[in-house]
């Protein structure tokens, strides 16, 4: 299990506790951004549950959602909220969460909502008339859905260039070929309709915060 926060101190105080009422789970160190989530999720070995904050200093979470979706079929992604969790319900099922929960709910409540969306469920939120899917389910509908999203890669790649990674860098960074770089930001430029990339940049960096 992995948990994505951008407050690393809350993250490890959770896991702690998580740790306590989950004994047979193995919980990953937190991540505390949403380019790290997309990567151990996208992985050979992703976790077998995400638990996910929407509100993320880089990518937001309906959109790593999404993009772990996209190409995971295993790992369920429980999102977790300290505003109203009616507010992002929808938004998160439609990027292919199995359900959502606020940081402010009983521990008892969180255990019982991580074990059951692990055992292929879903928990959804009783004030919103957002309709979760199914692992499998919302792997199937966000990967057949035609559209412009980058994949996994592209979002991490683009990730690095907005914050002025340079090609190099990245490719250090990734363990990737320099070209290999350059193709998936040439492949991110045509997808989002820009130019050039300093168009990269600012359109990325628009709809990251979405």
């Amino acid at each position: 299990m992995a948990i994505m926060d951008n407050d690393r101190m809350a993250a490890l105080a959770l896991r702690s506790l998580l740790s306590r009422t989950l004994p047979g789970y193995e919980i990953l160190p937190p991540v505390s951004t949403g380019a790290e989530a997309i990567r151990i999720c996208c992985d050979v070995h992703p976790p077998t549950v995400l638990l996910a904050d929407i509100a993320m200093n880089d990518i937001n979470g309906p959109t790593v959602a999404k993009t772990i979706r996209k190409e995971n079929d295993s790992t369920a992604i429980l999102a977790i909220t300290s505003s109203i969790v009616a507010n992002h319900a929808e938004d998160m099922a439609k990027a292919g969460a199995q359900g959502i929960v606020g940081k402010n709910d009983d521990l008892r409540l969180l255990t019982l909502a991580i074990t059951t969306v692990a055992t292929g469920g879903i928990w959804p939120d009783e004030a919103s008339s957002a309709h979760f899917d199914t692992v499998h389910d919302a792997h199937r509908r966000v990967s057949s859905e035609r559209s412009a999203d980058l994949s996994a890669r592209e979002t991490e790649i683009v990730e690095l260039w907005s914050r002025g990674l340079t090609a190099p860098r990245i490719a250090d960074n990734l363990g990737i070929s320099e070209t290999t770089v350059r193709t998936h930001l040439q492949r991110a430029t045509h997808k989002l309709g820009v130019s050039t990339p300093k168009e990269l940049i600012s359109k990325w960096l628009e709809l990251r915060t979405l």
